[in-house]
């Protein structure tokens, strides 16, 4: 599986940079996690529904699960939870990913690496 992303450089250009493997799998999980519900032409049913969950102050702990099912099938292990130990307002999960090649990935969803990430380096809570 090859994903093409945007890389934020030191001097804050942009390059677009192909990803590969495990990588791929993470930048692909990560741009369903930014994407809203319904924002994307060709995957209408992925992303969250964020403006509705900071509304209504509901966590969309629905359409994570939704999301978890669909990366079953690339990895041996994914499980996305909610982390009820930060204190502030903002929503915050654990993510825990186990790759097939046995290989283990973990973070929490307000603190994602943003150099895979076409929205630029993480600022804030989500």
């Amino acid at each position: 599986m090859r994903v093409w992303t945007r890389q934020f450089q030191s001097d804050g250009t942009r390059k677009w940079v192909a990803v590969t493997g495990n990588q791929a799998i993470i930048a692909w999980l990560q741009n369903n996690l930014l994407l809203q519900l319904g924002e994307s032409p060709f995957y209408a049913d992925k992303g969250l529904p964020v403006t509705q969950s900071l509304i209504s102050r509901i966590w969309p702990d629905y359409y994570l699960n939704q999301l978890q099912e669909f990366f079953r099938d690339y990895v041996s292990t994914i499980q996305i939870t909610r982390d009820t130990s930060v204190v502030n307002d903002g929503l915050s999960y654990k993510i825990l990913v186990i790759f097939k090649d046995g290989s283990l990935w973990t973070q929490g969803l307000d603190q994602f690496n943003q150099s895979f990430s076409q929205t630029g380096p993480y600022h804030g809570n989500i």
